[in-house]
C-alpha cells in the first residue's frame, strides 16, 4: 500500500523526493514503518484541519516540544492506514467533529497533501534515541469550530487565521493549499 501511495504523492509533487530519500530508502528494503520503535523512521500522521469556511487552521500547543503544531501522532499497527491514524490523532487531541476529509488525488484518498521527513529530538523517559519521523498530513474540513483538547499531551486547541505565523509551522502546507487553488 505505501508504494503505491508514495508513487502517487511523487507524481504530483517530484520536487520532494530528495526530501523523502530516507523513506523511500526505508520502503526500499521493507522496515516496518508502524513501529515506533523503528528508530530509522517511522511513520507518523497529522491533520490539516481547516475551518468550513477555508479561512482558520486547527492547531494544538503541544506539551512535549512546547510549539502550535497540527494535531498528529504515531501511526499504530493495527491501524489500516496513516490517514486513519491522522482522523484519530485530530479527533483525540481536539475533540472536533470532522466534515470530511479532502482528497488530493481523487483517484487516491489516501494521498496526503504534505509528507515532512523530519529528526524527533531524543526521549530518554521514554527510551527514544534521536529518531526521524515520516509525517504524512491530511486535509479535513471541520464540521464546527467547538474544541475540547487533550489534557494528557495538548495544552490547548486553537483555531489561527491563515495569514499567522503560527500556521507556518505546518511547513509547505499553506503554500500547497494555495498551489492546488483549495484556499
Amino acid at each position: 500500500m505505501l508504494d503505491g501511495l508514495l508513487k502517487n504523492y511523487l507524481d504530483l509533487f517530484p520536487e520532494e523526493r530528495a526530501d523523502l530519500k530516507s523513506l523511500l530508502a526505508q520502503l526500499e528494503v521493507g522496515e516496518l514503518l508502524n513501529d515506533r520503535r523503528n528508530f530509522h523512521g517511522h511513520i507518523t500522521a497529522s491533520g490539516i484541519v481547516l475551518s468550513a469556511d477555508l479561512t482558520k487552521i486547527l492547531l494544538i500547543h503541544h506539551k512535549l516540544f512546547k510549539v502550535w503544531q497540527q494535531p498528529g501522532g504515531h501511526w499504530e499497527a493495527g491501524e489500516s492506514s496513516p490517514l486513519v491514524a491522522a482522523c484519530r490523532e485530530v479527533i483525540e487531541e481536539t475533540g472536533i467533529h470532522l466534515a470530511y476529509g479532502v482528497n488530493i488525488l481523487p483517484d487516491n484518498p489516501l494521498v496526503p497533501l504534505d509528507i515532512n521527513s523530519h529528526e524527533v529530538p531524543a526521549r530518554p523517559q521514554k527510551d527514544e534515541p534521536i529518531h526521524r519521523h515520516h509525517d504524512f498530513r491530511y486535509l479535513f474540513i471541520a464540521k464546527d469550530k467547538h474544541l475540547i483538547h487533550q489534557k494528557a499531551e495538548v495544552n490547548g486547541a486553537k483555531w489561527f487565521d491563515l495569514h499567522d505565523p503560527a500556521a507556518m509551522r505546518t511547513g509547505s502546507c499553506i503554500p500547497k493549499l494555495k498551489r492546488l487553488k483549495i484556499i
